[in-house]
């Protein structure tokens, strides 16, 4: 089955100069239960091709009513590749990941969606189901 897919377009693109300061991600998307089911993949932005990782960051709400969800943030071919697999927006507040080994400097060989892979389905749907993350870098 396909992730969702909740960025919309347009995402900005790779334009810039060497080493100019990007950051995608951005607008708050909002989850549905099907979003925090097991194994459920949920794309929350692209990234372009050249992109070089620097951070992670950004904020979320409730979406869990109880205290199960665990959610990795990656891409299609490795799903734990930036976040691994931890309590994910258990309460709303700010989103600031230890990234895994080998994220940051990461560059992206392709245009990339960024997905939320959960691992640990929800209770349920929280009562703020909203995310908005956001990915720093600076194009090759």
């Amino acid at each position: 089955m396909a992730p969702r897919t909740l960025y919309r377009q347009p995402q900005a693109g790779g334009q810039g100069f060497a080493r100019t300061k990007k950051v995608f991600g951005g607008p708050t998307v909002n989850f549905v239960a099907a979003d925090v089911a097991l194994n459920a993949q949920t794309a929350v932005m692209r990234v372009p091709r050249g992109f070089i990782l620097q951070s992670i960051g950004g904020t979320t709400g409730d979406l869990d009513t109880g205290a199960t969800l665990q959610a990795s943030l990656g891409d299609a071919a490795n799903p734990a590749r930036f976040v691994a697999a931890a309590a994910f927006a258990q309460a709303a507040g700010a989103f600031t990941p230890t990234l895994a080994a080998g994220a940051a400097g990461y560059e992206f060989p392709d245009d990339t969606d960024i997905l939320v892979t959960v691992t640990a389905a929800a209770a349920g749907l929280g009562p703020t189901p909203t995310v908005s993350i956001l990915m720093e870098g600076y194009m090759k």
